[in-house]
């Protein structure tokens, strides 16, 4: 597994309840918005309140994509991804996404990551790519930590896989959200 690139997104995996719960907002990502967005996508809230992807330096995060629903021209759409630039029809969006910091994650390195390097900062390696098929992100964090730079994420582990081991290829790992955004001022 980790010696082949096959990023996942930013995938939940636990919360210390045993529940990975999820939120929804209405109206959570602007009609006509530009950038697609896939399940396990890394996202932040825009000034306006709405949900879009983070980005791949150092940056905010509440939590991860997790799909929405919306009618457009009287068809209602369930979708496990934003399409880019989708209009919807006024008052029927609704955005599901994590958003509890408590949160554990993994994800797939660009490249090796070695013992060394756990409880460092990484950051996103791709902005928001994936598949229109599946819905599911396929980004990547970047293989070069930051040290002592903040950054998204904190590794706080590594992913326990049988085929899975600090400094493969592409290391699998289990992070959490380092630079929480709070509310929106």
């Amino acid at each position: 597994m980790s010696a082949t690139a096959s990023p996942f997104g930013v995938r939940p995996v636990s919360h210390p309840s045993g529940t990975v719960r999820l939120d929804q907002l209405a109206g959570g990502v602007v009609s006509a918005y530009g950038t697609a967005i896939y399940t396990n996508t890394p996202i932040k809230r825009d000034t306006n309140g709405t949900l879009i992807p983070c980005s791949t330096g150092a940056d905010v995060s509440i939590g991860v994509f997790a799909g929405c629903e919306f009618t457009a021209s009287s068809k209602r759409f369930v979708l496990p991804y934003w399409p880019a630039a989708q209009t919807y029809d006024a008052g029927t969006m609704i955005a599901y996404y994590t958003s509890d910091p408590q949160i554990t994650y993994e994800a797939q390195a660009d490249g090796a990551v070695p013992l060394t390097e756990n409880g460092e900062s990484i950051n996103l390696a791709n902005a928001s790519q994936g598949s229109v098929y599946t819905g599911q992100s396929t980004q990547a964090l970047t293989a070069t930590t930051t040290g002592a730079s903040a950054g998204t994420f904190q590794i706080i582990g590594l992913a326990p896989y049988d085929d899975n081991e600090w400094g493969d290829a592409y290391t699998i790992l289990r992070v959490k959200i380092s630079s929480y955004q709070g509310p929106v001022a």
